[in-house]
């Protein structure tokens, strides 16, 4: 059962979208646990999982069962109305990367994924929050220059395919490829933007400060008016 979005959580849609019934795909972004990746290679059996979202929860293999956490006070929602109407709760996925991009510009998950959602299901028109989750595909993100070595990133790749026994792709594109984003929640002249595999414009497009604007801007000035020199009364010329 999906159920209407209608809650106005930020990321998603503000407008109520019909009930349907099956399952959508969509994709997010994981820290990985370092710690347990090095454990699991000894024992499978020690951890819990590999990956972790924004707020900790750690991902299972097979199904996972959101459970909210409550938060500013709130008691937390019931298990059976997970994720509720008003509340954050549920696991999060988008419709495409850049979305995904969006929500992950600080927080910088090194991997990403496309998950099967199902169960109860918040749908907006940028992306999803379900109850029940499954990972369907990885891929761990090239290492910038503060962090991990390449060869790290392929080991890290391995070890999460063999334990979530899910395939890790070497490109987002091939990811995409073998696994489409439900694109039918999005308006009609974003959906191009499902089968995309750009995680994020080339340059940072962070709205300027009005000061930025003002400085940016070419000023028109009023060409100013120039006095000419005074006009001098013409001698009379006189015959010789």
């Amino acid at each position: 059962m999906i159920a209407p979005a209608g809650e106005g959580i930020p990321g998603f849609s503000g407008r109520d979208l019909p009930l349907a019934a099956g399952s959508v795909t969509g994709v997010r972004l994981w820290h990985v646990d370092m710690t347990s990746a090095e454990a699991v290679v000894h024992d499978p059996a020690a951890v819990e999982g590999l990956l972790t979202g924004i707020f900790g929860g750690v991902w299972q293999r097979g199904e996972n069962v959101a459970v909210c956490g409550g938060g500013q006070g709130s008691p937390p929602c019931h298990r059976d109305l997970v994720p509720a109407r008003g509340c954050g709760c549920g696991f999060w996925a988008y419709w495409a990367l850049r979305y995904a991009w969006r929500w992950d510009y600080y927080w910088r998950g090194e991997v990403v994924g496309v998950i099967q959602g199902y169960g109860r299901t918040t749908i907006g028109t940028r992306g999803c929050r379900c109850g029940k989750a499954r990972i369907l595909g990885l891929h761990v993100r090239l290492p910038g220059p503060d962090c991990q070595p390449r060869g790290l990133c392929h080991d890290v790749a391995e070890i999460l395919g063999s334990y979530y026994s899910v395939p890790c792709y070497p490109s987002l594109a091939q990811m995409l490829a073998a696994h489409p984003l439900t694109a039918d929640y999005l308006p009609r002249r974003h959906r191009h933007l499902a089968a995309s595999s750009v995680l994020g414009p080339t340059a940072p497009a962070l709205p300027a400060p009005v000061t930025w604007l003002r400085g940016m801007r070419p000023t028109r000035r009023r060409p100013r008016a120039t006095r000419s020199a005074p006009r001098t009364p013409a001698t009379p010329t006189h015959p010789d």
